[in-house]
């Protein structure tokens, strides 16, 4: 089953999906360049991207990819300097986004064969047809947390791969800027074994 194709039939919107490859990097479809998570999914819209974790440029991609466990504090203070967040609850919040162990070797993003999860820089009437199939199939709310921060890598992508859970963000500055989402999108991902329970 293509479920990319799927969702973007049913639901509709533009879908990506995304791969972590543990067992050594492709060849082919490497980044040209070393760039954010955000970014490339963006780019994936035209073309497969292959990012490892020299083709990463982004501190808060590496540390959700699990490829550094050293920016904790850079990222802390970046946020600081920015958002003139406090350090402390700063330092809190990074603490409290996902990331992965750091056995993944690349991330495939862009592939309709057999992704672990599908990501869409969505508009609002898209994430509300998800989450009326979810009401229709479940009978429930979806329940749903946001965050600003590492809003692509971290808060979806890694969290909905990590969790199985559908996950949704509005962004963060640099994913809006590097990742060209635009200011009537927002952020969801969600594991691809729930598109089956849900179609």
């Amino acid at each position: 089953m293509d479920e990319v194709k799927l969702l973007e039939e049913r639901i509709g919107g533009r879908w990506t999906g995304i791969v972590f490859q543990r067992d050594s990097a492709p060849k082919e479809n490497l980044a040209k360049r070393p760039m954010r998570l955000c970014e490339a999914i963006k780019e994936s819209i035209t073309r497969p991207v292959v990012l490892t974790r020299h083709l990463v440029n982004c501190p808060g991609a590496r540390r959700s990819l699990g490829w550094t466990t050293k920016e904790d504090d850079n990222i802390a203070r970046k946020m600081v300097e920015t958002t003139g967040i406090k350090l402390d609850i700063a330092r809190k919040v990074i603490t409290n986004t996902p990331r992965l162990n750091g056995e993944i070797d690349a991330v495939l993003i862009g592939t309709n064969k057999s992704p672990d999860i599908v990501v869409s820089y969505a508009q609002p009437e898209t994430v509300m047809r998800l989450v009326r199939r979810w009401q229709q199939v479940y009978g429930t709310d979806l329940d749903l947390e946001a965050s600003s921060v590492m809003a692509v890598c971290g808060s979806v992508t890694v969290k909905a791969y990590t969790t199985g859970r559908i996950c949704l963000s509005f962004g963060c500055p640099d994913s809006r800027q590097y990742g060209a989402i635009g200011r009537d999108r927002l952020v969801i991902g969600l594991p691809v074994r729930l598109i089956g329970d849900l179609f």
